[in-house]
């Protein structure tokens, strides 16, 4: 052997391990790219100054759409674009169907007996199926349209008599109460006797004022006594009781009278067995909490960003209600329901508003059950997964002109609610989605149209539409922080109910 020959293989010999660590290296995914993470806290003083969503947002303009933090001792990854989006919510939708556990989920909801916070696999699967098939089936949404009918056009009566002589109207109370008792009588329908529905309505408020936000534990968990220390687990505790009692009292007195109520039927499915789980009295309460805490805030709530915007953009206001009139106009109030799908720019005006209002900016956490690939990066399993809806929908990337209130971009029909663009999920989308959308959204729809058809609008106090505050306020939804106040006169009297 030449001297050259073993110069070559002695150059070879050294050279592979260098080569082996250098292919392992490229081989093995990255973690995605982040803030700095500090010692014990990580991530969480980016969200000092401002809300999660917006902190989120501005984060991602520098990380990308795929980042990683470290929320206390919780690795979180946030989404930020329609591709990657698209990646956990559709294509991976399996590994990402579950939720992380709570402790106001595991308080509030018997332990994730729900259908929000319970974890993926057959028991979930089985309370899906209940709730699409049974509970919120297209059928039973139109069956509750007289409680939508009598509830919407109570709520008018309520604002023209409280803004008699130009008294400002508290229209975010008012629009509040109005989807409580829409789904107070849906849930449990006329056997419930009033006071109970009554008890309950402020046992839930109680308990809806004690569970805003993450507790010390869900970021903490090695910390999980600070919350005992703190007082706030007794307080949520006190809470989760006072709404069980008077669950209990309903269920009792529902028992011998089965109406066509939501919890008339998971009755009468207890009773049958015939699901593959059985579900049983503590099943049914944490179900009629779910049906609750979806359905009530978001849907007031939405409703006040839409009558927000258009109290911003007069033009607008015009339009959409030159439409409601002139649909609505000398037909009988229990046909409007069956008028919605001729409102098509009052529609868009509600598709936009929820684009740039969306009541859930970032949905509800997804808990990655096995490590996989999104992006291009590694996300491991057991990390939280966050899809910032709010940041897609506000981006010039995919809208033009993003910050401004313009329905028009809808006018085409190829965005919908339920997914057909990745950069608009207001409900979300995949095994995760809201299962309530749709009962939600007629509501919603009927309720805006009814106040732009029954009444004029206008700002109190001499006030320019461009000093409307529309600050926020971050809690379970995404609500305003000072409910809207207008000046309501009657356009048309509502015909008094026989």
């Amino acid at each position: 052997m030449d001297l050259s020959a073993a110069t070559l293989i002695f150059l070879s010999l050294i050279s592979l391990p260098i080569l082996v660590t250098l292919l392992s290296r490229n081989s093995k995914k990255r973690r995605p790219p982040g803030p700095r993470n500090l010692p014990l806290i990580g991530s969480l003083l980016q969200f000092v100054k401002s809300h999660p969503h917006v902190a989120l947002r501005d984060l991602a303009k520098k990380h990308g759409p795929v980042m990683f933090l470290r929320l206390g001792q919780i690795d979180t990854v946030v989404i930020s674009s329609p591709a990657a989006a698209q990646e956990v919510l559709r294509e991976k939708d399996v590994i990402f169907a579950s939720r992380p556990s709570l402790v106001l989920s595991e308080i509030f909801c018997y332990g994730n007996l729900d259908i929000v916070f319970s974890p993926y696999g057959p028991y979930w699967r089985t309370l899906r199926k209940l709730c699409t098939v049974e509970l919120l089936s297209s059928k039973m949404v139109r069956q509750f349209a007289p409680i939508r009918d009598e509830e919407i056009l109570s709520l008018v009566r309520k604002i023209q008599a409280a803004g008699q002589g130009g008294k400002p109207v508290n229209l975010g109370r008012l629009l509040l109460s109005c989807s409580n008792l829409i789904v107070t009588k849906a849930s449990f329908g006329q056997v419930c006797s009033s006071d109970l529905q009554e008890q309950f309505l402020s046992a839930l408020d109680v308990a809806l004022k004690v569970s805003g936000g993450y507790t010390i534990g869900d970021l903490f968990p090695s910390l999980w006594f600070i919350d005992v220390f703190t007082g706030l687990r007794r307080r949520v505790w006190r809470a989760r009781w006072r709404m069980d009692t008077v669950l209990e009292k309903i269920i009792a007195q529902s028992e011998s009278q089965r109406g066509d109520s939501l919890l008339g039927v998971l009755l009468r499915i207890r009773d049958e067995g015939d699901l593959e789980f059985p579900i049983d009295t503590t099943t049914i309460k944490a179900i009629i909490l779910d049906m609750f805490s979806a359905g009530t805030e978001t849907t007031s709530s939405a409703a006040e960003w839409v009558m927000s915007e258009l109290m911003r953009n007069p033009e607008v206001m015009a339009k959409a209600q030159a439409e409601v009139r002139r649909v609505f106009d000398n037909k009988h109030p229990q046909d409007h329901e069956g008028k919605m799908d001729e409102l098509h720019y009052t529609k868009m005006v509600i598709k936009e508003s929820m684009r740039l209002n969306p009541v859930a900016p970032l949905l509800l956490p997804h808990f990655c059950r096995e490590t996989c690939d999104i992006h291009g990066f590694e996300v491991t399993k057991g990390t939280r997964v966050m899809v910032n809806v709010w940041a897609m929908a506000r981006s010039p990337e995919y809208w033009h002109d993003p910050e401004k209130f313009k329905p028009e971009r809808f006018e085409d029909g190829t965005i919908d609610y339920k997914g057909s663009r990745f950069e608009y999920l207001p409900f979300g989308i995949g095994r995760r989605r809201c299962p309530g959308d749709n009962f939600g959204l007629i509501t919603l729809e009927l309720i805006v149209a009814r106040l732009l058809y029954y009444i004029d609008w206008r700002l109190p106090n001499g006030m320019r539409s461009d000093e409307i505050d529309m600050d926020i306020l971050m809690g379970a939804t995404l609500r305003r922080k000072n409910q809207l106040h207008l000046v309501a006169s009657p356009y048309k009297v509502v015909p008094v109910q026989s």
